[in-house]
């Protein structure tokens, strides 16, 4: 017998979480860029914060969808 499956969507954002990963990512890049790090550093930084936007973006058009979803009625 076979559990239904659990709904998993985070119900509330919490958007301080936003702001923690950008620090590092952004002190990577200008590490990168004043030489103190290599410059692969740089591709690095690039890389994680274009995935830290992306999921920024994607959770923006997640809660505004959500926020505007009109509620219908269940079709029976």
């Amino acid at each position: 017998m076979k559990a239904a499956p659990r709904h998993v969507m985070i119900e509330r954002v919490n958007w301080w979480w936003y702001l923690a990963p950008i620090i590092p990512i952004l002190a990577v890049g200008y590490a990168a860029l004043m030489s103190w790090l290599p410059s692969w550093a740089l591709l690095i930084a690039l890389f994680a914060f274009f995935m830290w936007l992306m999921s920024l973006v994607f959770t923006l058009f997640r809660t505004v969808m959500q926020r505007f979803k009109t509620s219908k009625e269940p079709r029976q």
